[in-house]
C-alpha cells in the first residue's frame, strides 16, 4: 500500500508538471495573452482565471504569471485580484477530472496509450516548441491518470481503523482533525491537486464518511496559499499583496464552508445525483465532494465580490517600500479631474514633489556619493514611476475637454517631467562613472567641475523658502558649461602625457559629462515649470508668469 501511494503519488505530480509545462508550451502566447485581457470588467477577470487554470491545471502556475504581469506593470492589483480568484474555481477541474474519468474508466487502458503517443510525438517534434509542447501535454495526462489508478489500488482495501470510525460519531473533533489533514497533505506535497486527489480516492476507496471527506477538502482549499505565503516572504510588494489577496480569498471560503458544511454537503449530493444518475457509491462519493469543492469555491466569490474594492484599497497601503513610496503620488486625486482648474493644481504639485526628490539625489549623488549609492535602485526606479503616474494621470485628463489656460500647461509639465527623470538619471550615471577615483591634477579638475555643478543644482532645488529658482541659477548653469568645456579640453590634453592612466581620464570625461547633462537637464525643466509653479505658490492659483519655455 505504501509503495503504490508513493509511486501513484509522485506519478499524480510528474503528470501535473509535464501537463502544465507542456500546455503553457503549446498554448504559446494564447494564455499570456488571455491573463493580459483581464481588464476593465471583474467578470473577465475572474473568466480569464477560470479558463487558464482550467487549461494548464496549475493554480500556482497562474498565480505566478498573474504576479508577474502585476510587477511589470501590466495588470494592477485591482484586476489581479480577480484573476486570482478565478483561479481557486479553476483549479477544481482537477477534483472532476479524478471523480468522473478516474472512477468511469479503466485508468491503465486510458494511461498507458496516452503516455507512450504523448512521448512519441514528444521526441519526433525534437525543436518544434508548440508540437513538443502538446505532447508533452499528452505524456502527462497519461502519467496523471496512471497515478490515480495507482492511488485507487493504494485505498482500494483499506479498512477504515476505529479511531477514524470514532471521529466519524464526533463531527465536532472529526471535522476539524480532517481540515488538518487537507492542509497537511497540501503542504506535504505542495500542490492542492495532488491533495485533492489523495482525498477523493482515499474516501472512495476506505469508505470515509463524506462531510470528512469534504473537511480535508476544505483543509487543501486553505493548505494552497502556503505557496503563495512562502514564495512572498522574500517578495515584491505587488506580489505579497497578490499573495495577501490569494490568502484571504481562501481564508473567507473555508470559513463559510465550514459554517454551511452540511446545507452544502446536501445541495452537492443532489447536483451528484442529477449528474451522474446514479445511486450512491464509490464514484459517487469522489463526485460529490468535487461538486461540493466547486460549490463552496463559487460561494467565495459570491462573498467576497462586494468587499473586494475594501480589500484592494488596504492591500494598496500594506508592504510599502522606499521605491512605492516615492513612486506612489501624494497630491493626483482621480476626483480632482472633473475640475480642470484643481487637476492642473494637482499635477503641478505632484510635479514639483517630484522635483524636490530628484534634485535631493542629485545633489547627494555629488556631494554625497556613498549614501546616494544606497539607496541608487529605490529612488531611481521610483523617481520613473512616479513620472508614469503624471503622463497617466495627464492621459485621463485629456479624456475630456480642457480650458486653454490649462491645456497650455500641459506640454510644459510633460517636457518638464521627461528632464526631471532624466537628472535622475544622468545623477544616477555619474555615481556608476567614478568607480576609478582619480588623482593629481585629474582630480583637482574633477572636483571643480563637481563644485560648480553642485552650486548649479543646489540654486535649483525648490523649497518652501525660495519655490522659484534665483535670477543666480541661470548664470551657475552657464558657469558649469564653460567649465566642463575648460576641464574636458584640459583632461584630453593630459592623455597624450607620458605616465596618465588613460582609463581613468576617459572615466573623468564619462563623469563630467553625466554632470554637465544633469545640471542642462535641471535647467531645462525649471525653464518649463517655474512660471507655472510660481503663480500656483503666489495667488494659488496653477497660471502662467513670465516668459515661455523655448
Amino acid at each position: 500500500m505504501i509503495a503504490l501511494l508513493l509511486g501513484g503519488t509522485g506519478l499524480f505530480l510528474a503528470g501535473m508538471w509535464m501537463m502544465t509545462d507542456g500546455l503553457k508550451l503549446a498554448a504559446g502566447k494564447a494564455l499570456e495573452g488571455l491573463l493580459r485581457s483581464a481588464t476593465g470588467a471583474p467578470w473577465r477577470g475572474v473568466l480569464a482565471g477560470i479558463a487558464v487554470t482550467a487549461v494548464v491545471q496549475s493554480s500556482s502556475a497562474v498565480t505566478v504569471a498573474t504576479i508577474g504581469f502585476v510587477n511589470a506593470g501590466l495588470l494592477s492589483l485591482a484586476q489581479s485580484v480577480w484573476v486570482i480568484f478565478g483561479t481557486n474555481i479553476g483549479t477544481t477541474m482537477t477534483g472532476w477530472l479524478v471523480a468522473t474519468l478516474g472512477f468511469k474508466l479503466d485508468i491503465v487502458s486510458l494511461a498507458l496509450p496516452l503516455l507512450g503517443a504523448g512521448m512519441i510525438i514528444r521526441v519526433a517534434a525534437g525543436s518544434r516548441g508548440r508540437l513538443s509542447g502538446l505532447g508533452q501535454a499528452v505524456a502527462g495526462f497519461g502519467a496523471f491518470f496512471l497515478g490515480i489508478g495507482f492511488l485507487q489500488q493504494a485505498f482500494g482495501d483499506v479498512i477504515v481503523p476505529p479511531a477514524l470510525s470514532s471521529l466519524a460519531q464526533s463531527p465536532l473533533l472529526g471535522v476539524p482533525v480532517f481540515v488538518a489533514v487537507g492542509i497537511g497533505l497540501t503542504l506535504l506535497t505542495q500542490s492542492s491537486s495532488a491533495a485533492m486527489a489523495l482525498v477523493l480516492t482515499s474516501s472512495a476507496g476506505a469508505g470515509l464518511p463524506v462531510f470528512l471527506g469534504a473537511a480535508a477538502v476544505i483543509g487543501t482549499n486553505i493548505g494552497t496559499t502556503s505557496t503563495a505565503g512562502f514564495a512572498a516572504l522574500s517578495a515584491t510588494p505587488p506580489a505579497r499583496r497578490v499573495a495577501a489577496a490569494h490568502i484571504a480569498f481562501n481564508g473567507l471560503t473555508a470559513c463559510a464552508a465550514l459554517v454551511l458544511l452540511y446545507p452544502l454537503l446536501q445541495l452537492a449530493q443532489w447536483l451528484a445525483a442529477e449528474v451522474s444518475g446514479s445511486d450512491s457509491g464509490a464514484a459517487d462519493t469522489a463526485l460529490v465532494l468535487a461538486v461540493f469543492h466547486t460549490l463552496f469555491n463559487c460561494m467565495g466569490l459570491i462573498l467576497i465580490w462586494p468587499l473586494t474594492g475594501k480589500l484592494v484599497n488596504w492591500l494598496e497601503h500594506r508592504f510599502v517600500n522606499a521605491q512605492e513610496k516615492i513612486g506612489r503620488p501624494e497630491f493626483l486625486d482621480p476626483t480632482l479631474r472633473p475640475v480642470p482648474q484643481l487637476a492642473l493644481r494637482g499635477l503641478l504639485l505632484e510635479t514639483d514633489r517630484l522635483s524636490g526628490i530628484v534634485h535631493d539625489f542629485a545633489r547627494d549623488c555629488l556631494a554625497e556619493p556613498r549614501a546616494a549609492a544606497a539607496g541608487l535602485e529605490a529612488l531611481l526606479t521610483g523617481s520613473l514611476a512616479l513620472g508614469r503616474a503624471i503622463r497617466s494621470f495627464i492621459e485621463n485628463m485629456n479624456k475630456e475637454a480642457m480650458p486653454q489656460a490649462v491645456a497650455a500647461a500641459i506640454p510644459d509639465v510633460i517636457r518638464g517631467v521627461q528632464h526631471l527623470e532624466e537628472v535622475a538619471q544622468f545623477s544616477a550615471a555619474t555615481l556608476s562613472d567614478a568607480a576609478l577615483e582619480p588623482l593629481g591634477e585629474v582630480r583637482q579638475d574633477l572636483e571643480r567641475m563637481r563644485q560648480s555643478a553642485l552650486k548649479a543644482l543646489t540654486l535649483g532645488q525648490p523649497s518652501a523658502e525660495n519655490p522659484v529658482p534665483p535670477e543666480g541659477f541661470e548664470a551657475a548653469a552657464t558657469e558649469t558649461e564653460t567649465l566642463y568645456q575648460l576641464t574636458k579640453a584640459s583632461l584630453l590634453s593630459r592623455a597624450s602625457l607620458a605616465g596618465e592612466h588613460v582609463e581613468t581620464i576617459e572615466r573623468s570625461l564619462l563623469q563630467i559629462q553625466q554632470m554637465r547633462r544633469c545640471v542642462r537637464a535641471s535647467w531645462k525643466a525649471h525653464r518649463r515649470l517655474d512660471r507655472w509653479l510660481l503663480g500656483l505658490k503666489r495667488d494659488g492659483i496653477p497660471r502662467a508668469a513670465g516668459r515661455p519655455a523655448d
